[in-house]
């Protein structure tokens, strides 16, 4: 089913919610698994960059999190699984380093998966359709836009400093230039920002208490049932585990019942 941007905003919303709001590690590790199978699925998603931008982000994340709290967790209660000198292997540790990158995994994918999925017309749209303030809505989709902005002047900068004899393949050189091509960036960057401004002005943004939609998306029942849905479920969950009556399992217990 096509979803309407607004949905697809409001459903980020609620699994950003769910991860940080529950904390058992089955929560972000289903979310995780969602949004996997949603970039896999998605014909407006490449699941391989979507992939790669999940690895370089989350990745560093595991390797940090698994020495400081796999290994250095700290207190004489823990429970140790195996010592390697003054590092020491403990079960809190571990559940630590699980969640805490279970949540940047999951939160990582579910974003990758809306920016990679959307565009910036959708996002105003959708942000308009949930009665975002105006002005808002167009600084978030401006925010957007920037992101292939900066990855055009980027690659720009770098085949002319190619073009007059730079070795661009190299990373010294590379970062050697990087001060340069940043301060382009910035430059450019601001400038197209005040162009969009003045154009926008021009034609009377603003004005209208509603501007009309890019395009036509799907509504009726269907979406609206959808966005309260996972507004309740989401909301009624965190609620549960905050009271104490959601049985799941955290991540101590699950590597308890491993190691049994």
């Amino acid at each position: 089913m096509r979803l309407h941007p607004a949905t697809e905003l409001v459903l980020l919303g609620c699994a950003l919610l769910l991860v940080y709001g529950v904390p058992s590690p089955l929560i972000p590790a289903a979310v995780l698994l969602c949004a996997t199978a949603g970039a896999g699925v998605s014909p407006r998603v490449r699941f391989r960059r979507w992939l790669l931008t999940l690895v370089v982000l989350a990745g560093p994340m595991l390797v940090m999190v698994g020495i400081i709290q796999g290994l250095f967790y700290p207190g004489e209660q823990a429970e140790v699984l195996a010592e390697f000198g003054p590092a020491a292997v403990t079960v809190e540790g571990l559940a630590l380093a699980i969640q805490l990158w279970l949540r940047v995994a999951a939160m990582v994918a579910v974003c990758a998966l809306f920016a990679f999925g959307s565009d910036p017309s959708r996002a105003f749209d959708g942000l308009l359709r949930l009665r975002v303030p105006l002005s808002l809505a167009y600084v978030c989709a401006a925010a957007m836009s920037l992101i292939p902005l900066a990855q055009h002047q980027v690659r720009a900068a770098l085949a002319a400093r190619s073009a007059r004899g730079w070795d661009t393949g190299r990373l010294p050189v590379r970062v050697r230039l990087l001060t340069g091509v940043l301060t382009g960036l910035l430059v450019s960057a601001i400038t197209q920002l005040d162009q969009r401004h003045d154009a926008l002005a021009q034609r009377g943004f603003g004005e209208a208490p509603r501007p009309t939609p890019a395009q036509h998306y799907p509504g009726g029942a269907v979406q609206r049932g959808l966005r309260w849905g996972a507004v309740v479920g989401s909301g009624l969950l965190v609620g549960a585990s905050l009271a104490g009556l959601l049985p799941l399992p955290s991540a101590t217990d699950l590597l308890g019942v491993l190691d049994a």
